[in-house]
């Protein structure tokens, strides 16, 4: 309550959250979008100095960084922000409510930053090996390595390199092989993942964003998930499934069909309607495991090659 009129000290978008404030502009020019932050963070400064609060400049807590498409790399990418005489420092890559944001939005160092803790907590479960049950290494994996994987993957994974993926898919067949007793080099096949009552990483990233679109339906999901669906209204005939479709954006760049605004409505669309009538959000989990288990097993699932 105290700092939610940080707003009005901006003309450009600030992001809150806690005491973790980003304000965001976006331009076609470098140069626009330097003067415009400039003035902006100046605003902020002063906005701070009048309600009595600090703002710490260190470079671990105040930085800038220019996001832009991959083949842009090669104009002019630096920013100069300034408070006073003192330039805020530039980066190739921020951390942000423990996500890692790269100027191209490619993903990649999130991926790492999966894939090594994954390793070395699998590394420590090892060596506890011989206290643990299969219930509890299962549990376990469950608990300190998953949520690794699910954290904030449907705007990290998709844009990964095929080498990353695979390197993810190689951190859950390690944590299966950990879980079943099975050896180093043994084949990981659909049983394995039916026994774990777990999905492929891939298969596990578009339950998320389905989850996502459902929520959005059932208008639970966060306000700047709104903002990006559409449904398609039947105007003829209003029913309890007349708003079970998404309207597809055009999209022309990879990176535009590889967004949530793109992918949500392309999976949605192509899920069963008994699905989407769910009547609660883990009602329509449950539901939609099901579903990707039965076409996994039939070899005809839409969204994934396994």
């Amino acid at each position: 309550m105290y700092i939610n009129d940080i707003q009005q000290a901006s003309h450009s978008s600030i992001l809150l959250y806690a005491n973790d404030s980003c304000i965001v502009y976006q331009h076609k020019l470098t140069a626009e979008i330097e003067k415009q932050l400039n003035k902006d963070f100046k605003s902020v400064c002063t906005w701070f100095i009048n309600n009595k609060l600090s703002i710490h400049l260190g470079k671990e807590k105040t930085k800038c960084i220019l996001f832009s498409l991959k083949n842009k790399s090669k104009e002019d990418k630096t920013l100069n922000i300034f408070h006073n005489d003192k330039k805020i420092e530039q980066y190739s890559s921020v951390t942000y409510l423990g996500c890692i944001l790269d100027e191209s939005m490619s993903g990649d160092q999130m991926a790492i930053k999966v894939i090594c803790p994954g390793n070395n907590k699998l590394k420590f479960l090892y060596r506890k090996n011989r206290f643990l049950s299969i219930y509890l290494s299962w549990l376990l994996c469950n608990a300190i390595i998953q949520p690794h994987f699910d954290y904030a993957c449907s705007t990290w994974y998709i844009n990964l390199k095929v080498c990353l993926k695979n390197k993810l898919k190689v951190v859950q067949n390690k944590c299966i092989r950990f879980c079943l007793r099975k050896t180093f080099r043994s084949h990981i096949g659909f049983e394995d993942f039916l026994n774990m009552n777990w999905l492929p990483v891939e298969l596990r990233v578009n339950q998320i964003i389905l989850c996502n679109v459902f929520k959005f339906f059932q208008k639970t999901c966060p306000s700047f998930m709104a903002e990006i669906f559409q449904p398609i209204e039947n105007q003829n005939m209003i029913t309890r499934t007349s708003f079970l479709r998404l309207h597809q954006p055009k999209r022309k760049t990879k990176s535009g069909m590889n967004s949530l605004s793109y992918i949500g409505p392309s999976y949605w669309n192509k899920l069963p309607s008994n699905l989407k009538i769910s009547e609660n959000i883990n009602s329509f989990k449950h539901s939609l495991k099901k579903y990707f288990v039965e076409t996994l097993k039939e070899n005809r699932n839409p969204f994934f090659k396994y």
